[in-house]
């Protein structure tokens, strides 16, 4: 099979109206659910997309994403810092809710003395 015919695990195109947008993985703050939609936030631009957070989750085989929350999936690179006690998560100039049953998953994914 060629290389063309193999997707990208660096990138995915989004709709933009009529286009779709090519965004890095690495780009991508954070995901949320909504209902029937999963709302795709990058610094620039928030995408609707019709698709659950788990079936995101499961197509999204890069390790930097981490679920933080029941409706909340956040890329983890981009996170600045973490507070278990105050249960929120800052990303840029962001505050996120954790829940705690992901408290766990997150403490894994963080490098500490």
């Amino acid at each position: 099979m060629n290389s063309y015919n193999q997707p990208s695990k660096d990138h995915l195109f989004l709709r933009d109206g009529t286009n779709y947008l090519k965004i890095s993985l690495s780009e991508i703050q954070y995901i949320e659910a909504d209902g029937n939609y999963a709302y795709i936030q990058t610094k620039e631009k928030r995408f609707a997309i019709k698709r659950s957070l788990a079936n995101i989750a499961e197509e999204l085989e890069s390790g930097d994403f981490v679920r933080v929350s029941r409706g909340l999936l956040v890329n983890f690179t981009q996170v600045s810092r973490v507070s278990f006690a105050e249960g929120i998560l800052e990303l840029n100039d962001q505050e996120l809710k954790l829940g705690k049953a992901y408290h766990a998953d997150i403490k894994a994914r963080m490098p500490r003395l």
